[in-house]
């Protein structure tokens, strides 16, 4: 007979706090949504496709947690705008901003159109810019505000057949440096995650023949995310963090060409 799981308990670790969970619907940024709503956060989470974000939604709320599902494309700066808009009517703040949402393509660069460029800086690069931009505000209202970037491990080392994804997550790492400088006097903390190979949707469809074991679990990046904005108010992250399984090495993964 299968087991039956009991509901997450609800606790008080970030009771009363507000969270924007980008690309919340699936991967890291549903296991995110969840960890955040089970320590006590309200979750709102935010990306393409409403159904997914509904699921993830149902799930918090049945466990006895607080969330919203809003239908966004971070590409569109409008709807972000709007987005912002009516979380400032609503909640007046953003105490925690994860930007989780994420496109990867594969192929040489001589495969790489000017249209897969863009969708993968678009995706990346400037869908995280359009939402820590038009929620800054937000943020600043905050008593401890924090923003989450997931990167990659590439954006520090590249890797062959993925130049675009890597262009784009070189710059998020870049972008997330000069922000935990220039939004740092303001208390606002700005930390970037570079994951190696993570249990997702995603990282199975561009790798199906990894071996699983040379991967993390997402759960394992949102209880890393949860440590981070737990953290004290006078205690910060200066560096990129680079989480992977232990053995793993980039010669595992296979692209082809």
């Amino acid at each position: 007979m299968p087991l039956i799981q009991e509901p997450i308990p609800i606790s008080t670790t970030l009771d009363g706090r507000i969270a924007v969970v980008i690309g919340g619907g699936r991967g890291i940024g549903r296991a995110t949504a969840l960890t955040l709503a089970s320590a006590g956060a309200q979750v709102i989470v935010a990306a393409r496709t409403a159904t997914e974000l509904n699921s993830v939604a149902a799930e918090i709320e049945s466990n006895g947690g607080q969330a919203a599902a809003r239908p966004l494309d971070i590409t569109q700066s409008r709807q972000v705008q709007a987005f912002a808009d009516e979380l400032r009517a609503t909640n007046g703040r953003v105490d925690i901003l994860v930007n989780s949402a994420g496109a990867s393509f594969i192929g040489s660069l001589d495969d790489s159109s000017e249209a897969e460029w863009d969708r993968m800086i678009d995706t990346n690069l400037k869908g995280p810019y359009l939402c820590i931009r038009a929620m800054l505000d937000l943020l600043r209202a905050s008593e401890s505000p924090w923003v989450i970037n997931l990167a990659s491990k590439v954006g520090l080392t590249g890797f062959a057949q993925v130049s675009a994804y890597t262009a784009a997550k070189s710059g998020l790492v870049g972008f997330g440096r000069a922000l935990a400088q220039e939004l740092g006097a303001e208390n606002i903390r700005v930390i970037t995650l570079c994951p190696g190979p993570v249990d997702t949707p995603m990282r199975w469809a561009a790798t199906p023949d990894l071996d699983p074991n040379l991967t993390i679990p997402a759960e394992t990046v949102a209880e890393t995310i949860l440590f981070l904005v737990s953290l004290d108010s006078r205690v910060t992250v200066r560096s990129e963090l680079v989480m992977e399984a232990l053995g793993y090495h980039e010669s595992a993964v296979h692209l082809g060409h």
